[in-house]
């Protein structure tokens, strides 16, 4: 995890970085990083080390959202 993934997952779900720390997955394959809320109806980003993202909310799996990522689908920044 670099620190451009976490001051981008901080600043688009609204949380310190300090708790992103403990709520993250790499995904190696994918050269990102899974980052997700713990709040009920949290919302999950997944940041490539690139720069580029794609959030999705608390309805949409973990599978769903990274194929999504998978497929190039981003959010516009």
């Amino acid at each position: 995890m670099n620190q451009k993934s976490l001051e981008i997952a901080s600043k688009v779900l609204n949380i310190p970085i300090e708790e992103l720390k403990n709520n993250y997955k790499i995904l190696d394959e994918d050269n990102a990083t899974y980052f997700w809320q713990t709040t009920r109806g949290g919302n999950s980003i997944i940041v490539s080390e690139n720069g580029s993202y794609l959030t999705a909310t608390s309805s949409v799996s973990f599978e769903r959202h990274l194929s999504e990522f998978r497929k190039g689908r981003r959010n516009n920044s």
